[in-house]
This record gives structure tokens, sequence and C-alpha cells, in this order.
């Protein structure tokens, strides 16, 4: 209340608005500390507040940036995080000072400014949790490089491969999404802070001084389009929905392997849950956790395209993205991390993997190959040959041998073909056929070890980047608290 308006927000609002706001209050609170800090900052240091006025504002600032989020006060009455802040500040310091606070700036901007610092901050985080999954994915794999193993399509036997080979299946796709995240950080690492209204401000706001308080290395350059945009969350909300799908697609596969009939995997205890009715049962607890969020990621992507179909310079989508990009990136970096702990900790029964391999004839591909190379058949009526011996094999029983090959040819084919014995038990081997793949990427275990090796490179590198920008902001939020102190001191 004050000024334009003669009453307080009534019932309905605080209940249906404002609540909501104070419940997303903590979350943002460190970083509009940080924002407010800053402003104050410039405001002195370009000879628009007056110093002693000034340290008392900054005096009063450093005292709420002091106050555990979980701590301070938050009224839904009040309305949202800023005001709650502008309130307490003028409890500790009054109107006098605490009224400079939103010189030269709108409400909007100490969110914009708060946001952006989460983004970066929290992209980085998860991308180095989702460069720990690959790197654990990594780590399972190169030992099992030539461990035999059936791949599957349609969740039917289809050829051989290695387990190391099949671990990686879900390496690259989490390796990718951390670093798309890295790519996509960099577009929170401009600063929008002293844009005014939105066109600028007549109050001697340097914005390439308040990027280097707040650590930010350049200024987004258009006013409006600084305090307003609202694209880079989409692509981040994208992001963490397509590295959550990824880690779904993990986790589903995986609960089948799991399985009994199956028996490949076995997750450890710390990520399973036992059942409260039956108790042989060890639930994989963790897959259903990490599915349950990968279809909160998709919803909350949704979300914000949906409120963001307004015009320019609305607030519907900010309402959203206040509380949703600090929940998002919180969910992410947790879920991620129990992926990686999955991945790491489970126990891999390559035995029961090189059983299933051989018992179903995952080398009929193999056996055309091997038709169309050596006997003049094409590949095409080579196909045929071999699907007409599984077909006969089904009904009947029996071995694949040359002798059944031979005749299924003559029928299919009208040829005579004569197979060499030692190529058709290589090509029946799902072992000697997992070795024989020429190809970069292949199930080749001398490939398989090399992609191991270039994953835990890469993912390396994400996590050394990642940590080294957590470090370098948590710097730049105490070098910009001491100048604070060192002014208020002055």
């Amino acid at each position: 209340m004050g000024g334009r308006l003669a009453t307080g927000p009534s019932d309905e609002l605080v209940r249906a608005g404002y609540a909501g706001e104070a419940a997303a209050a903590p979350a943002l609170a460190d970083a509009l500390s940080r924002s407010d800090i800053a402003h104050a900052i410039a405001l002195i240091e370009g000879g628009g507040l007056d110093p002693q006025r000034g340290s008392e504002l900054l005096r009063g600032l450093l005292e709420l940036d002091a106050i555990p989020a979980s701590e301070f006060p938050w009224d839904p009455t009040v309305g949202d995080a800023f005001q709650n802040r502008e309130k307490v500040l003028t409890e500790r310091v009054g109107a006098g000072a605490a009224g400079w606070l939103s010189a030269g700036r709108p409400r909007r901007e100490p969110f914009r400014v708060a946001l952006r610092l989460i983004a970066a901050e929290g992209l980085a985080a998860t991308a180095a949790r989702f460069s720990d999954m690959s790197a654990a994915l990594a780590a399972q794999a190169k030992p099992l490089a030539g461990a035999l193993a059936a791949d599957y399509t349609y969740l039917q036997p289809a050829q051989p491969t290695t387990v190391g080979h099949l671990l990686l299946t879900w390496a690259y796709p989490t390796l990718r999404a951390a670093e798309r995240m890295q790519h996509i950080q960099r577009d929170f690492t401009g600063s929008v802070a002293g844009v005014g209204g939105s066109a600028g401000s007549r109050w001697p706001l340097n914005r390439e001084r308040l990027a280097d308080l707040l650590g930010h290395p350049h200024v987004e350059p258009h006013a409006k389009d600084a305090m307003w945009q609202s694209d880079p969350y989409l692509v981040l909300l994208s992001a963490l929905a397509i590295g959550a799908t990824s880690i779904s697609q993990f986790a589903q596969d995986l609960e089948i392997w799991c399985s009994q009939e199956f028996g490949w995997i076995e997750l450890d205890d710390a990520h399973s849950r036992v059942s409260a009715l039956m108790p042989q049962k060890k639930n994989p607890y963790a897959l259903a956790v990490l599915r349950t969020w990968a279809g909160q990621a998709t919803g909350d992507l949704t979300a914000a395209l949906t409120t963001m179909h307004t015009g320019a310079a609305r607030t519907d989508h900010f309402h959203l993205l206040n509380s949703l990009i600090p929940r998002a990136l919180d969910e992410a970096e947790r879920s991620a991390a129990l992926a990686a702990a999955v991945a790491g900790g489970m126990t891999i029964h390559a035995d029961r993997m090189e059983q299933s391999a051989r018992n179903a004839f995952v080398t009929a591909a193999d056996v055309a190959d091997m038709l169309a190379q050596t006997t003049g058949l094409d590949y095409r009526t080579a196909h045929h040959v071999i699907g007409r011996v599984v077909r006969d094999q089904v009904e009947h029983g029996g071995v694949i041998d040359a002798a059944r090959i031979s005749a299924a040819a003559n029928e299919v084919a009208g040829a005579v073909i004569v197979i060499d014995e030692a190529e058709l038990a290589a090509a029946l081997d799902p072992a000697q056929c997992a070795a024989l793949r020429p190809q970069t990427g292949s199930s080749d275990p001398d490939q398989v070890r090399a992609m191991c090796d270039d994953v835990a490179v890469r993912s390396a590198e994400i996590r050394e980047w990642a940590e080294g920008y957590v470090v370098a902001d948590a710097k730049a939020a105490e070098t910009l608290r001491a100048k604070a102190r060192e002014m208020v001191g002055a």
C-alpha cells in the first residue's frame, strides 16, 4: 500500500499470488542480496547517492545478507521477495536510507539479475553431475570392453556386442547433455543490471561496473531485451528436459535388466527399496525417482512455453520462472547425481549377459553377411535365406549348420551354394562377431576402450570447467560483499 494504491492486497491476491512468490523467496534470497548490494555500490560510485547515506543503505543490506534465507521473515501479506526485503531493510536503517534501493531500477530488475546468477551457477553444477554419470559409465565399461553381450531392439535379441559397448550407449547422451549445458550457460553470463525501466536511466549507473561487481564478463547490449528476454530460459529448460529424457531411457532399460528374467544388472542396496508386503523383492526404487523427474522436467518446459505466449513486457512468464528455474535446476542437479551414483554403484553380471548372447541366434545378420561375402548371393537374398533357416528352426528345432543353410538357399532362391565350414563357424560365434567390427565406434574391444577414454577425458573437462565456474562465482560474491563492508567502514 502507498502512493497510487489506497489499500493493501486482498486476501485472495495474497493466497493466489504473493503466497507463491513468498514460498519461492528463499531460493532467490542470496542472489537478490547480491543484486541489491551491487546496485547500491554502483549508485554511490556514480555519484547518484551520497556516500554517508549510501553507507547506511549498505549496512542494512549487509545485515539482511547475513540472515539465513530459511530464517528471514517472509510474509506473503507484504508482497513478493523484494517487498519483504525492503520492509525489513526499512526497519533496520529507516526509510531515509532504504528508500534509495529502488533509485534507477524497477522492482523486476533484482529478480532478473538474481535469476541469471542462479541459472549460471545451477547449469554449471548440473553439468558436473551429468559428467559424473558419463564418467561412471565409462569406468564400468572399460574393463568389460570385450565381454560378450547381446544387443536388443524392440526388446528382441538383435546382434552380438560387448558389455562395454552397451554401457556406453548412455554415456554419450549424458555427456552431450553436460556439454550442452556448458554451452547454454554462456547465455547467462551477461549482465542485465542497470538498464532502468527498459530504455536506460538518467541515474549515473555504469552497467559495465555493475557487471564487474556481479562477476559477469559483459553486459547484454539492448536494455529492453536485457530486462525481458526469456528465450535463454526456454533453452535451459529444454536442455534439462533432454538430459532428463536420456537418463529416463537409461532407467527404463536398467529396470528391465534388473528383472529376474534378465538378471544382467543389480542395483546397489543403497539405491533400492524393499516391498512392504513381499519380503523377497528388491525394488529398483531409484529408477522410478529418475523417471518421475524426467516427466516433471518435460512438464516444466511445456509450462514455460505456454506462459510465454504473451506480448512484450509482461510478467506472466517471470512470475512462473522466478520459482520454476531454481527448483528445476535443483531437481536436475540432485537427480543427475543420483543417476551417476546408480551407474557407478550397480553390479554387472557379465556372465548372464554372455549367456543371453549365446542362447539367442544373435549372429543371424553376421551369417547373412558371410553368405553374401563368400557364396555370390546378394545380401537381400542371403537375408531371406537366413530368415527361412530361423523359421525352420523355430518350427522344427535342431541346429543351424551348412546343410540347413544350403537347403534354404535352394528353396528360397534356387541357388546351389558351397559354404566354408570355418567361415560359418566364425559367423556363428557371437564373441568373434562382436570383435570383428572395423568401423569407428563399433563393438570391437579396442574401439570400446578408445571411446571409454574419450568419455573420461571429456567428462573430466566438463567437471573442471564447472568447478572452476562455481569457485569463480563464489569469489565474485565475496569480493562484492568485501567491497560493501569496506564502503560501510569508510
